[in-house]
């Protein structure tokens, strides 16, 4: 099954893009709590809105901070929040950042470079699983690969990849380990492959 993988792999087209990083505190919040499950037009339209609109205000930890202590954490004013911020109305999603901030918050990761060395760190069983209810495994890897790292996120594109070359369906942490080999017997770097793969299987 390995040697069925690493020659689909092998065949893939080489991507143009190089792939997410972001060096952004509070864009890597964001894409947090966006970036799964959801249209990549409806989370790039977000980020745009922001950017656009309360770049300027909304810099830092505290600059967020603050804004959340002027809405309360009900449904409508998270939506109202959400409308500000994103203009959108991803109330769920509004409500995951306020807690996503509070579990950084708690472990002192209020800027960029505390993220960074938090993610050298870290591990999903023991810092970020269930620390934010409906963050996953797939979420938590995909904010490591934007900080730098070299792996796989375990999306629904990837599992599709793997199952249509296997006939079955493989744990996320074996996905995980499974094609970070397969990218070493390739020389060829985990996030490149992950992009690869994420092209290909969104082609089809």
């Amino acid at each position: 099954e390995f040697e069925l993988i690493v020659e689909k792999c092998r065949q893939l087209p080489v991507s143009n893009n190089i792939g997410e990083h972001e060096d952004d505190y509070i864009i890597n919040l964001f894409f947090t709590v966006l970036d799964y499950q959801m249209k990549v037009f409806t989370i790039d339209k977000a980020i745009i809105y922001y950017r656009t609109n309360h770049w300027n205000e909304v810099r830092t930890f505290n600059h967020l901070k603050s804004l959340f202590s002027k809405y309360s954490t009900t449904r409508e004013a998270n939506t109202s929040l959400a409308q500000y911020l994103w203009g959108n109305n991803h109330w769920k999603r509004m409500c995951q950042l306020r807690h996503l901030v509070e579990y950084f918050e708690s472990i002192g990761v209020i800027s960029q470079e505390e993220l960074k060395k938090w993610a050298k760190k870290s591990d999903f069983k023991n810092d970020f699983k269930g620390k934010v209810c409906g963050l996953s495994l797939t979420v938590y890897q995909f904010l490591m690969m934007r900080l730098g790292k070299e792996t796989i996120k375990p999306d629904v594109r990837v599992e599709k990849f793997i199952k249509a070359i296997i006939g079955k369906k493989v744990s996320q942490d074996e996905l995980i380990k499974t094609l970070e080999l397969v990218a070493t017997q390739l020389k060829m770097k985990p996030r490149d492959l992950d992009l690869r793969i994420w092209e290909y299987q969104g082609n089809l």
